[in-house]
């Protein structure tokens, strides 16, 4: 296993979730010392540890551990495209409206609920 890979891609991630080492490992309950370890390719982390910072950054273990796969993100895009292909401009319009509502309903929902 590409453990040095590994903790770029956990950095990258982190960086990317706008979370501070500190906050990570709060978040997994480790050392900071030790996300800095697992950052820097300095040490092996188990599956326990793996499956928890995933977890805490919200991303698939997948997206740490390989290179190659593409992320849940890059195939929701790819199957929206998939479907709008065959449509007019005129239901491609509706659909855009559609989805605004919808959009702009959801994030209400989630305010509500916090």
């Amino acid at each position: 296993m590409d453990y040095s890979g590994i903790g770029k891609r956990i950095k990258k991630y982190r960086d990317a979730a706008k979370m501070t080492q500190q906050e990570l490992a709060e978040a997994t309950n480790y050392s900071i010392q030790h996300i800095s370890h697992i950052e820097n390719g300095q040490t092996k982390l188990s599956l326990k540890c793996l499956l928890s910072i995933a977890s805490a950054l919200q991303i698939s273990v997948d997206q740490l551990v390989c290179t190659d796969v593409p992320s849940s993100s890059v195939v929701l895009d790819q199957e929206i495209q998939d479907l709008l292909k065959d449509c007019s401009p005129q239901e491609k319009q509706v659909l855009l409206e559609t989805l605004k509502l919808m959009k702009s309903n959801l994030r209400k929902v989630r305010q509500n609920e916090k």
